[in-house]
Formats: C-alpha cells, sequence, structure tokens
C-alpha cells in the first residue's frame, strides 16, 4: 500500500486530524543514511511528524523544518518538508548503533538516542522573517516533545501518536501515526470523549500491521465516538531538490586557498548533499579562475 496522509475534522469540527502510513519513506531513508536500528526508530518518527504537520501548511510555498540540538553521538538530524509533503532527512552518525545498557538512560529509544537537548521547529510562510520555536527535550519521547511544542510555541491542544516496526532482519515493517488538535471553541465534553479514545487506543503501527487503511482507523477506533468527517488526501514523497547547479554553489563558498589546495591534491572538489548522499564532484574549470 502506498503512502498516504488523510486529513479531517470530527465532532462538528471541534477536532481537526492528520492520519499517515508512510512506511516506505521511513524505509527509503533508512536504506538512503544506512540507519541503524535505533536511529531507523527515531528518525523515522520525525519523519512520520513532518509529514503529519505539513498537512497543516496552507500556501503553495510553505516549509517546515523540525531539527534537533543533543548531547548524544546520533542525537542531532534535520528534517525539512514541504506543503506538498515532499520530505527529506539526514542524522548525524546516522550508522551509529547505542548501546542502551552503557547509556544508563534507563528510558526508551528515543531518550537513548536523543538524550537531553531541544527540538526546533521553524516554519518559512513567505512573511519577512520564518517562525520559529524551541522546546526543551524532556519526556523520553518524540512524540510527548512535540506535544509539549504545541502547547508551549503555539498554544494548541494536541495529542500526537507516532510509531515505527522494524523485523528481525532491520527492515521498517509499518510506520506512521496521527496528530489530533482541539479547535477553538471546543466543549470540554469533546475533550473528555477523545481523551477515553486516545488512552485505549493500541499502537498505532500495530493497527497498521493489522491492514486496517487510515479511514478505517479513524471512523473505527481513534474517533469512533465523534464522527469523522474526511476532507482529503495527500500523497507524500521522499524528495531531496539537490542539483549539481546548487551544489556548486556551495562549493563556491570555500576559500580559495582551500579550493586551490584540494584541487592540487585530489584533481577535484568532491561535496556530498546530506539529504540523499549523492556526490557531485567540480574540477578546476567549474571554478573558473579560482
Amino acid at each position: 500500500m502506498p503512502d498516504r496522509i488523510i486529513r479531517g475534522t470530527a465532532d462538528k469540527g471541534e477536532i481537526r486530524f492528520f492520519l499517515t502510513d508512510c512506511t516506505e519513506i521511513v524505509q527509503k531513508t533508512t536504506e538512503i543514511h544506512k540507519l541503524s536500528v535505533s536511529n531507523s526508530y527515531v528518525l523515522g518518527k520525525f519523519i512520520c511528524a513532518g509529514l503529519l504537520m505539513s498537512a497543516g501548511l496552507k500556501s503553495e510555498n510553505d516549509v517546515l523544518t523540525i531539527s534537533t540540538t543533543s548531547d548524544k553521538i546520533s542525537g542531532r538530524m534535520v528534517v525539512t518538508v514541504n506543503s506538498r509533503s515532499e520530505i527529506k532527512a539526514y542524522m548525524f552518525n546516522p550508522e551509529y548503533e547505542p548501546d542502551p545498557a552503557s547509556e544508563k538512560s534507563g528510558g526508551s529509544i528515543d531518550s537513548v538516542v536523543l538524550g537531553k537537548g531541544t527540538i526546533n521547529v521553524i516554519k518559512d510562510m513567505g512573511l519577512k522573517a520564518p517562525y520559529a520555536g524551541q522546546v526543551e527535550m524532556k519526556y523520553g519521547s518524540v512524540a510527548g516533545d512535540l506535544v509539549h511544542y504545541f502547547a508551549v510555541s503555539e498554544q494548541i491542544p494536541t495529542s500526537i501518536s507516532l510509531g515505527v516496526l522494524i523485523d528481525d532482519s532491520g527492515k521498517v515493517q509499518k510506520a506512521g501515526g496521527f496528530l489530533l488538535q482541539m479547535m477553538p471553541g471546543h466543549s470540554e465534553d469533546t475533550v473528555r470523549v477523545l481523551e477515553k479514545s486516545i488512552y485505549s487506543f493500541p499502537n498505532f503501527t500495530d493497527v497498521l500491521d493489522m491492514n486496517y487503511d487510515l479511514e478505517k482507523i479513524a471512523s473505527d477506533i481513534l474517533l469512533k465516538d465523534l464522527g469523522p468527517v474526511f476532507k482529503g488526501e495527500i500523497i507524500p514523497r521522499y524528495k531531496c531538490g539537490c542539483s549539481r547547479k546548487k551544489m556548486q554553489t556551495a562549493a563556491q563558498t570555500l576559500e580559495k586557498k582551500e579550493i586551490k589546495e584540494i584541487l592540487e591534491k585530489d584533481g577535484y572538489v568532491e561535496v556530498k548533499c546530506h539529504f540523499c548522499n549523492r556526490k557531485y564532484r567540480f574540477t578546476e574549470k567549474d571554478f573558473g579562475k579560482n
């Protein structure tokens, strides 16, 4: 089944919801970056979150970036997605597999990989300055820290579930999640019904693994008593967007002396795109009179 995002409202507009199955994108990211199992879990969750959040972008050129700072070896990562849900991602030290015992965190895989640090969200909506929000990572889970971000930075009551299911061979079996938000003017009765539903909801990836489609998850389980109305779907994809021209511009930011030294030593300057790992080589001819 291809990756999808669905969106809609429930309880006569008091709730808006987004659900995604992004298994193929998370698997592709794992293959591109040769992610360790733990890093596949965590970066995969950030990819799910980025896609869910992108479905709420309104203008064609809006771009959302989620990044982290961290005191862990592979805890820093970047996810960028546009309003068409074209996403790309990378993380530092992608192949590193942390040892939960040596980390002594006593917590989830999320906390072992991420440690102490911040989640940073930037929304570029074509204004004079992009919107930027930052929260400390202190809940030990990607979903919990993003719920905290929405509460602190956007003042929106939000519930998020994110999951990545990986088999014994290291292949991503399922990846996805949901994002629910209370709209202005919502009633306390709606909150109580929704909280009860969320409390009893199983792991999202387990439900996907039972071959439930997103609409069935929303209408039969998650929002069963809240009358969900579906407003459309988006087909997300992993898209880097790098090009030889862009990478040449990046290479030309090096000091002229450094470019000359590299050319004399190797005969070319090589630039690698962080998001897709494609390598570009530039010779003396590409640098003109440098």
